[in-house]
């Protein structure tokens, strides 16, 4: 504690200069991350982090198939069957590439995107490059839009060469946009049958085509492009046919070549330069702000890429120095493209949610909540756990991304914490799912889109917060003030704002939203005292027979049937966490001694009630709890309570949540049931990774099986966390802890290496019987913790 003091002091002594510069630096932050890849739904798209505004993405489409219209490829479609997508490099400030296969459509393309600083979030550009496959015939359809959603205006002009966007917003102010194919794309072939056909259009590098579409309809560009497209390829299969005596043929590459259209408009809002091409194909897109120090050249875009891989590169060894643990050439650049697809992941949404205003009612319960409203809208900046299934933010799966992010630039993971905290409520509550407007709904089933203002989701955020008191607290008193500007920026590789700001009053606030979320989850999830005790649990709300949507884990067995009168251990040990966080947050902020003082007295009960609650001295494990009727009860003549409590034990990821959140002593013989419950392979060991649940539960395999057997990335890292933090150096267990340790590490990245080589993708979660890969992919969420377990940085 008296190194803590000191660091307080420190910040103290600094904090009224930082206080007056964090506006600035916060502004300069926002300024540097305005344009990205903030469309992560998309296989290539980009936004600025401001509401209502400037959009854009890629559509592509093959030409061999006349049927291939229907599946144009724009959003990321698990059922577009790319054989390969996901960034192999990217910064998550100025740089990323990625590598997208697209067999069933006969193309490969690959795309590099940066960025220039300047004013208003300065300039962009992304070069896309390919060729068609081998077995494509007539070529690809390529098309590039900008949408504006809010207020501006822009023009479009096509020349031979290029087509260039004007324009102006009030957040952007004036832009301008060159869209600029290749000299050497070469057009499709033209069928021999129609090569002295009359009426068949000249082959164009580049076609524009400006439209004016409600504001709220530019995020459909896709369809709107693909009406487009039909009403075309109509007209121009009519005039063939008429020309050629009803014999055509009808190709692909004649029926949908656009012409140019609406160039003299005023009005339109969303534009399309489409771009036939068949073999090698590049085009160029650049966004130039009217900064004239932020200009870019087509010619300056390969050398500026090249230059930013190499300092990726540097960068990437240097944080997680995967060489220096023995990893090859392939492992590293496997690890790369894990942490690339993470960043890549990020988004900037904004929009209304679809809340209910009354608690979710209990289980058998009758729901007559009222109609739920659309919120006031919002904006979150937030990573995405799948881009094609879980195109948005997820609470529950933030955190464990938060836990990379802050590795590779904190002020990037701090940007997306703070955007999170934004979203919270007067009472603590944050959605657990955030489905901001309609294009977000547009991939959510109906019933799923309500949120609970009683719902509550593990608090994973948390662990970016206690990383950030980590640092804090390892820093040495040796040279205090410079060291605290690198707790940060360990590479200085960007100029960091973070570390600048963390103040008493800044840390002040991370304790206002850490306890205000705190006292949500003990005021809504407090459950009722079991029967002869005065003492309470807490109970995970909404909750249904055969899911717990709420706890993260969904389809884990629980007490059947669900009642109100049951307790969760994991949620125990959550709530318990959060105290000691608290307590730790408190110790920094100003004036947080008298709260420090509570949380440890907190803190203390909790670990106590912990074991006395949910610790099953007969199975060795932690259960939860539910309350029944005592069996052979009368109450005429029996004494005491009707009801008794019964421990409900399902060996799995439940059971193990208190060693994974650092609760359990190391000293404590608990520790060691639980150990031998990890390495038992009868019960959660394979050689894959941990499984959810035991092999002799009775739920194993059944139902949905989700959370009932298969591997999850998150789960296991929290066990090797857990062991390397607080088990392999200290108590009597160090020995088993080491050994569970080193073997779960390297089946972990053996077989999620290997899924990899296999099938191009990392996936949400892995089969305990031969370690495939299953669920939805990519999922470039918390499965992309392997680079910390390849780094053993936890």
């Amino acid at each position: 504690m008296q190194l803590l003091g000191f660091v307080v002091a420190v910040l103290a002594a600094s904090s009224l200069a930082a206080s007056n510069d964090s506006d600035d630096i916060q502004r300069k932050l926002d300024s540097d991350l305005q344009w990205g890849t903030y469309r992560p739904n998309l296989y290539f798209g980009t936004r600025p982090r401001l509401p209502s505004s400037l959009l854009s993405g890629l559509i592509w489409f093959g030409l061999d198939n006349q049927r291939n219209w229907q599946n144009i490829r724009h959003s990321c479609e698990l059922g577009d069957n790319l054989l390969e997508y996901g960034y192999s490099r990217h910064n998550g400030r100025d740089f990323g590439e990625q590598l997208m296969v697209d067999q069933d459509q006969g193309v490969e393309i690959k795309s590099e995107f940066i960025k220039v600083p300047g004013e208003r979030g300065g300039s962009w550009a992304v070069r896309f490059s390919g060729r068609t496959l081998e077995e494509n015939v007539q070529g690809v359809s390529l098309a590039y839009y900008f949408g504006l959603e809010g207020n501006g205006t822009m023009a479009l002009d096509v020349s031979k060469r290029m087509a260039k966007i004007t324009g102006e917003t009030p957040d952007l102010g004036p832009f301008r946009i060159r869209i600029v194919p290749a000299k050497h794309n070469q057009s499709p072939p033209l069928h021999p049958a129609l090569q002295k056909t009359k009426g068949i259009p000249e082959a164009v590098k580049i076609a524009g085509i400006a439209m004016d579409v409600p504001k709220k309809n530019v995020w459909r560009a896709r369809d709107l492009f693909q009406e487009k497209l039909i009403k075309h390829a109509q007209q121009q299969a009519n005039a063939i046919l008429k020309n050629t005596d009803g014999k055509g043929p009808l190709t692909g590459s004649v029926l949908f070549q656009l012409e140019n259209e609406g160039e003299d408009s005023s009005n339109s809002n969303l534009f399309f330069a489409q771009m036939m091409v068949h073999g090698e194909f590049a085009f160029d897109v650049i966004y130039e702000c009217e900064d004239t120090s932020a200009a870019i050249k087509s010619g300056d875009i390969g050398a500026l890429a090249s230059n930013r891989r190499k300092e990726f590169d540097i960068q990437f060894d240097a944080v997680f120095g995967l060489r220096e643990k023995g990893f090859d050439e392939e492992e590293v650049e496997i690890a790369q493209k894990a942490l690339s697809s993470l960043i890549g992941g990020i988004g900037y949404f904004y929009g209304s949610s679809l809340v209910s205003d009354e608690p979710k009612p209990e289980y058998g319960d009758i729901d007559e909540t009222s109609e739920p409203r659309l919120s006031n809208p919002y904006s979150l900046f937030a990573g995405t756990p799948s881009r094609p299934f879980f195109p948005r933010g997820f609470l529950w799966d933030e955190g464990f991304q938060l836990l990379l992010l802050n590795r590779w630039d904190a002020d990037l993971s701090m940007d997306v914490l703070r955007s999170w905290y934004h979203t919270m409520d007067k009472n603590g509550w944050m959605a657990r799912e955030q489905i901001l407007g309609e294009e977000a709904r547009s991939k959510v089933p109906k019933e799923f889109q309500i949120q609970y203002p009683n719902f509550a989701n593990p608090p994973t955020l948390l662990f970016a917060v206690q990383a950030l008191v980590d640092r804090l607290e390892a820093v040495s008193t040796a040279g205090m003030v410079d060291q605290l500007a690198q707790v940060y920026s360990t590479q200085g590789r960007h100029n960091s704002a973070t570390e600048q700001t963390l103040t008493r009053e800044y840390m002040q606030d991370l304790l206002q939203y850490s306890s205000r979320q705190l006292e949500f989850f003990m005021r809504t999830q407090a459950g009722e005292p079991l029967p002869g005790s005065l003492e309470h649990g807490y109970r995970w709300r909404g909750r249904t027979v055969d899911h717990t949507l709420t706890s993260g884990i969904d389809d884990y067995p629980r007490a059947r049937p669900p009642s109100t009168r049951e307790l969760h251990v994991d949620l125990f040990s959550w709530v318990t966490y959060m105290l000691s966080v608290d307590t730790e947050l408190a110790a920094f902020a100003r004036n947080g001694l008298e709260l420090n003082q509570t949380r440890e007295q907190q803190l203390e009960l909790h670990l106590q009630l912990l074991d006395e609650l949910h610790w099953n001295s007969e199975r060795n494990m932690y259960c939860d709890v539910t309350v029944q009727p005592r069996d052979g009860y009368d109450e005429l003549e029996d004494e005491g309570e009707s009801e008794e409590s019964v421990f409900v034990c399902h060996k799995g990821y439940v059971s193990l949540f208190p060693m994974l959140l650092g609760l359990v002593p190391p000293e404590s013989p608990k520790l060691g049931h639980i150990l031998d419950m990890i390495e038992d392979p009868d019960e959660l060991w394979s050689e894959f990774g941990i499984r959810s649940l035991s092999t002799q539960d009775e739920f194993y395999g059944k139902g949905e099986d989700y959370w009932r057997g298969p591997i999850w990335i998150n789960i296991n890292y929290l066990v090797l966390s857990s062991l390397h933090k607080h088990y392999m150096s200290d108590g009597p267990h160090q020995e088993q802890a080491n050994r569970i340790y080193n073997k779960l590490r390297q089946n972990l990245v053996r077989n999620i290496l290997d899924q990899f080589r296999q099938t191009r993708f990392f996936w949400e979660q892995y089969n305990p019987h031969d370690g495939h890969g299953q669920g939805t992919h990519p999922f470039t969420g918390w499965t992309s913790l392997v680079v910390l377990i390849m780094a053993e940085k936890y």
